[in-house]
């Protein structure tokens, strides 16, 4: 809670909540609001406040506080009264050109839950944005977020965002225009003609495209080669100009060592890289294949290397449910980190200087399979979306993402801390011969190893670690790496109505090893010959809690995931677990939780003095 003008005069003069409605100005943050109550909210961007379109932005509440937190234990543990024991949250993105979510129809522009993270795509095109600034030529953002007890305190905090249209931030010497037809009519007026190539720009040791953009034409026609983006390159924006269908690329690889096939640099090359770096005030401003962004395409498929940086991919289209022009498996695979395992494979790659994946984000992605309505398999990938052994994803985020048919599970993240997926939906066809599989599987960095309750991979200043031991960087110790922590999934949908070769196992797993990380407002769906031995949530770990959740009313609603080999690395303890089910599952029981209304609104209600009217 900030001392402000607002909060004072609504000490001094006694407003209290009733049917008037105020708010403050909505391209900055001004004073913000309070009740006056025991609740000190906190607000925080844990990426870059200033980026180019489009561009996600991860915002942490988290270090809320209120002397008064009682949690589901009985306890006042401030984190699990911050992580969906005892604060609701209300974060506004004051972005209402973004309309709603395609896949659940709830609003873009705000969450509402138990979650203190949140992450959001600002895109800005120019004057036609409702909160474009002309004199400073950007979109401008007042993020808030209202956090509210049960005894109804709340505080409300804002912070400033704002995101460059691409038109002003690059050059048209920084703009290269795509066309397999050389069809370069709607390409941005004045760029040179040594930049308007046919076909992707091929990647090389003598070419840095840091700070350039990269179009291809829609409506265009054959694949492109791929585009690939090395480790030392940053803030490319990928995307597409004029009208038509979305141009077709081979595959998109973010973080490359010196060609799109070779994605395991040397320490050499590592020490020429930038390191992964925060300033005073908290924000990221460096790391390897920092500030990139990939939008507006269709793709074969998505790759990441062993690493990147608030990396946003936006509005990417990976549904080959009706086949395609290849011959080889893997069709629709986003791979959020595909060789993170091999530095400790690598005599030639020490994993001290591997960064873990920071601030990576998947915005409106669509990965399905190939895989027809009476059961007949076709090229699929392994997952929909994947970061296997070693991932380590930390502050990253999901949202509005589709995956389907595939030949294991439909997410897998191999370690993650901090991961919000909302919004998004796992419908199945888990088409595979290595038996039942999940929507959502959330596990360790290291399958059965034994981490650090200590390491805390948002611990770190200028790339050094501020604490006793290794923070934002892979250890080669594997029990130096992090539990799986503060992940929260909001408002998604798992399975469908229709499903013709799934094998099922846990729809929501979360593997023992989760420490304060909660599930909230998901809805399962039912189909025909569905597995009715399959559970809806199959939770592990400590601190765990789901609200709101819609049972599709057959299937087993909770179990609990012990995996009891080899304790204690696990952190398992079934006490701290706490479900809806309805019917005590997973000491299933209804814990409401705060709704707060929007933040930088006041219900006033004048106290008169001296028969003042």
């Amino acid at each position: 809670m900030q001392c402000n003008q607002s909060k004072f005069l609504i000490g001094l003069v006694g407003i209290y909540l009733s049917s008037t409605s105020w708010t403050v100005n909505a391209n900055t943050c001004g004073a913000s609001q309070s009740s006056g109550g025991s609740v000190d909210a906190s607000l925080e961007i844990l990426t870059r406040p200033v980026g180019i379109s489009p561009e996600t932005v991860y915002f942490s509440a988290q270090n809320s506080t209120d002397p008064n937190c009682v949690d589901y234990s009985g306890g006042n543990d401030i984190q699990a009264c911050r992580t969906g024991q005892y604060f609701g949250y209300h974060f506004d993105f004051d972005d209402p050109d973004s309309g709603s979510f395609a896949l659940t129809d709830n609003s873009k522009n705000n969450q509402i839950s138990g979650a203190p993270r949140a992450a959001h795509t600002f895109v800005c095109e120019g004057a036609g944005n409702s909160r474009w600034n002309n004199l400073s030529q950007q979109c401008e953002f007042a993020v808030k977020v209202r956090v509210q007890n049960p005894a109804g305190d709340w505080d409300d905090v804002c912070v400033n965002v704002a995101t460059k249209p691409q038109d002003v931030e690059y050059s048209v010497a920084e703009t290269y225009c795509i066309s397999s037809g050389s069809d370069f009519t709607d390409c941005p007026v004045g760029v040179p003609v040594a930049n308007r190539l046919t076909n992707s720009p091929p990647q090389n040791l003598s070419t840095d495209l840091s700070h350039s953009r990269i179009l291809y034409q829609r409506g265009s026609t054959g694949m492109y080669a791929p585009m690939c983006i090395g480790y030392d390159e940053s803030d490319i924006r990928i995307d597409a100009y004029g009208t038509g269908s979305d141009p077709l690329i081979q595959e998109v690889v973010i973080g490359t060592a010196q060609g799109c096939n070779d994605r395991i640099p040397s320490n050499a090359q590592v020490s020429g890289y930038d390191t992964l770096s925060k300033n005073s005030s908290g924000h990221v401003i460096s790391g390897w294949a920092f500030g990139n962004g990939v939008a507006n395409l269709r793709l074969r498929a998505l790759t990441v290397g062993m690493s990147a940086t608030l990396l946003t991919m936006h509005n990417l289209d990976l549904d080959w449910s009706d086949g395609g022009p290849f011959s080889t498996p893997a069709n629709g695979y986003v791979s959020l980190n595909s060789s993170g395992f091999n530095c400790y494979n690598n005599n030639d790659l020490d994993c001290d200087l591997v960064p873990y994946p920071y601030g990576i984000f998947l915005s409106e992605v669509r990965s399905v399979g190939d895989v027809d309505n009476m059961g007949v398999v076709g090229h699929i990938p392994g997952v929909n979306i994947g970061c296997f052994n070693d991932c380590g994803m930390v502050n990253s985020a999901i949202m509005g993402s589709y995956g389907k048919a595939s030949f294991e599970h439909n997410l897998r993240i191999m370690g993650a801390w901090g991961l919000v997926i909302s919004n998004s939906h796992f419908a199945g066809d888990h088409a595979g011969t290595n038996g039942p599989k999940s929507k959502i599987t959330l596990r360790q960095i290291r399958t059965d190893a034994i981490a650090s309750q200590v390491v805390n991979p948002e611990n770190f200043i200028s790339g050094n670690h501020a604490g006793n031991g290794p923070g934002w960087q892979r250890n080669s110790d594997v029990g130096q790496h992090f539990y799986p922590r503060y992940n929260f999934l909001v408002d998604n949908i798992l399975g469908d109505t229709i499903n013709t070769v799934t094998q099922d196992a846990g729809w929501i797993d979360l593997r023992p090893g989760h420490q304060y990380s909660s599930v909230f407002g998901t809805e399962f769906l039912l189909w025909p010959s569905a597995d009715f031995n399959a559970t809806q949530l199959f939770l592990g770990g400590r601190n765990i809690t789901t609200h709101n959740t819609t049972f599709n009313g057959a299937n087993i609603t909770c179990r609990f995931n012990s995996r009891a080999w080899p304790e204690p690395s696990y952190q398992f303890d079934e006490s701290l677990i706490f479900s809806d089910a309805p019917n005590g599952r997973c000491n299933g029981a209804v814990r409401s939780l705060p709704v707060p209304q929007q933040p930088g609104i006041v219900e006033l209600d004048l106290i008169f003095i001296n028969d003042f009217e």
